[in-house]
Formats: C-alpha cells, structure tokens, sequence
C-alpha cells in the first residue's frame, strides 16, 4: 500500500513539474458547445479568424477582457486585439485594435520560441484548476498550438506569461524598442524548451 501511495505522489510531482516547465495542447475539440462557441468568437474578433503569419498568442482571463496578439509580415508589426469586457459574458464585444512596429529579425527570435514551446508541449503537463489566465500560443496559421494556465514564478511557462505580457504592453504603447529589449529573455527561453524535446528527435 505504501508503495502504490509512493508511486502515486511521483506520479502527481511530475506532473505538476511539467505542468510549470512545458506547455500542453488543448484538449480536441467537438465543434459543439459554449466552449467551442467561446473559441470561434475568440479566433473571429481577436485574431483574424487565424489568417496571420508565422505566429500568434492570445490571453484569455477568466473574468476580464481578453487579448489576442498576432504578426503581420507584410507589414512587419504586431496587431494586438483586446476586448474591453469579457468575451465569454457579453453578447457583444467592443474590442480595441492596437499595432506596433516588430523587425524581422526580432519576429523570427519569437517564432523560434513559438515553435521550440509547442512542439516541446505535452498532455502530461495538463493543469486541473478553475479562474485564471490562459495563455495559448499558434504557429502555422494556429494549425498547432499550446497552452499555459497561471504558472508558478521562475518557471519556463511563468517566463514565458512574462514576455507574452511585455509584448501585450509594447504594442499597446507602439513602444518597439521595449519588443526588441525582450530579445535576451526569448533566445533564453527558446534554448529552455529545446531541451525539453525528446532525445530522440533533438
């Protein structure tokens, strides 16, 4: 009996570990319900029914307005979408468009980080818990993506709601050189998630 409890406590320790060190896919989607009413209107007002490119995020309160961030390459600036009230509760939606200037090189340290937090994602790291933020980054028109839900401080998905907010607060202010201060912090948190691939495909 100790021994099943034993296993059973490393089991719940590894999971919350990987809870705050790598993201998890979202669960499939039936295409029916509130929820997957909430994610069509989510993709509709704040990220261009997913026609972006390279990459986007969205943050997602529980209670308050949500955010939707995405790149546009022609253009070369990020398109931050926020919804004054909560999308969730309201029938209607005012939603505020803000646009920042972001240069290639800078894009593509945050399509690199995008890519290297999806694919080093796992179902193992599934949070269980209610309110919150949610924070979901796309890549490749959203074909994957990959979630983080209130992380823990000093951990890779915590560091990870770090830059996705200091680029919320960046675009909302067209400051650019606060995205590209963020550089270091990216190419950190890129290299992090890297090593959380599989050895076998690394």
């Amino acid at each position: 009996m100790l021994y099943f409890v034993l296993i059973i406590l490393g089991i719940s320790l590894t999971a919350e570990t990987n809870a705050q060190s790598r993201l998890y896919p979202p669960g499939r989607d039936h295409s029916k319900g509130a929820l997957s009413r909430y994610n069509a209107r989510v993709d509709s007002l704040l990220l261009n029914d997913r026609r972006f490119d390279s990459f986007a995020f969205t943050i997602l309160p529980s209670f308050s307005g949500e955010q939707g961030c995405y790149y546009v390459k022609e253009n070369s600036e990020l398109v931050l979408k926020a919804a004054k009230k909560s999308i969730w509760y309201k029938k209607t939606a005012e939603v505020e468009e803000y646009r920042c200037p972001c240069p290639h090189s800078t894009a593509s340290l945050l399509k690199e980080l995008f890519e290297a937090a999806v694919f080093s994602s796992s179902y193992l790291a599934t949070p269980y818990g209610l309110d919150g933020v949610t924070y979901e980054i796309l890549i490749n028109g959203g074909y994957y993506t990959a979630r983080c839900w209130s992380p823990r401080k000093d951990t890779n998905c915590h560091k990870l709601v770090d830059i996705l907010e200091g680029l919320s607060s960046a675009v909302k202010s067209g400051d650019q050189d606060a995205i590209e201060r963020l550089a270091p912090k990216i190419k950190e948190l890129t290299e992090a998630f890297k090593k959380l691939y599989p050895e076998d495909v690394k």
